[in-house]
């Protein structure tokens, strides 16, 4: 992309209704990135009782991550659109730590005590990292964070290949018909972006992801029925199951988070490049 293909500059202020359209299309496109990590967690140590707590707690957090990097508070923040949400990257490694408490014969809340204590560990990585930043311009390179960036994108072809063909623990995963629909919409969302209109162009995943959605609504692959009993709003509680820590699960959690501020680097970086 060159500098002429952008809409809008970094200082420009659109017009309300082009703010809304591209900020609820954002969301949206960032929504399934923040859940499904927590999915895949939840499944893999059979913490499915646990499941609406943990996806509210990263929405929650995202949301107000995200609003402080883009609003920049008390000079906290870039400054730029860029969400701070879960990361697939983690998912190995809590992984890891979780069963690790479940051999021991921890119970659900002693699992999600260790997976909160080594995250709220490993997150003071990235806060002492950014103090270093300006210091590791010659080590943390382009080229650099860009090997990064692309060492995680690769790694993460096998969670998009999983969510295309069905999602993780699907009946009817690897179904043509799971496969054909992604496709399609996929095929919707590059094709709206390629438009010359600039209103389509932001709206090109909200399209998508809508259209790819009422299909399947109308082909009964969605069932609302449990909306009736769910609450319309739920707050909720942070620490509601405790902290711990274990140094040995803490390593490789405390690698990953390094990376992820290499990447977070590279993100940065790259979206400064087109301002």
């Amino acid at each position: 992309m060159t500098k002429n293909e952008l809409i809008y500059g970094l200082n420009d202020k659109p017009a309300t209704p082009a703010c809304l359209a591209a900020a609820f299309q954002h969301m949206l496109a960032s929504f399934v990135g923040v859940i499904t990590p927590t999915l895949i967690i939840t499944a893999s140590l059979d913490l499915l009782a646990h499941t609406a707590f943990l996806i509210s707690m990263a929405l929650m957090v995202t949301g107000i991550g995200t609003f402080i990097q883009t609003k920049r508070i008390y000079k906290v923040g870039s400054g730029l659109v860029a969400i701070q949400g879960t990361s697939f990257a983690f998912i190995s490694a809590l992984i890891l730590a979780g069963a690790h408490v479940r051999q021991q014969g921890g119970s659900d809340e002693e699992v999600l005590a260790m997976l909160f204590g080594l995250t709220i560990a490993g997150a003071s990585i990235e806060i002492v990292f950014s103090f270093f930043v300006q210091y590791l311009r010659r080590i943390i390179t382009p080229l650099t964070t860009g090997i990064v960036i692309t060492a995680i994108g690769l790694s993460l072809i096998n969670v998009g290949m999983t969510d295309l063909a069905g999602g993780f623990n699907a009946s009817d995963f690897g179904n043509s018909s799971n496969l054909i629909l992604g496709a399609c919409v996929l095929i919707i969302i590059v094709f709206l972006n390629a438009s010359t209109n600039h209103w389509v162009r932001l709206s090109s995943i909200f399209i998508g992801m809508i259209l790819g959605y009422f299909y399947v609504l109308l082909n009964g692959g969605i069932d609302l029925k449990h909306l009736a009993t769910t609450p319309v709003f739920s707050l909720p509680a942070p620490f509601s199951y405790g902290i711990d820590f274990d140094v040995s699960l803490f390593v490789p959690v405390a690698l990953i988070y390094l990376f992820s501020a290499i990447e977070t680097a590279g993100d940065l970086t790259a979206n400064s490049q087109f301002l």
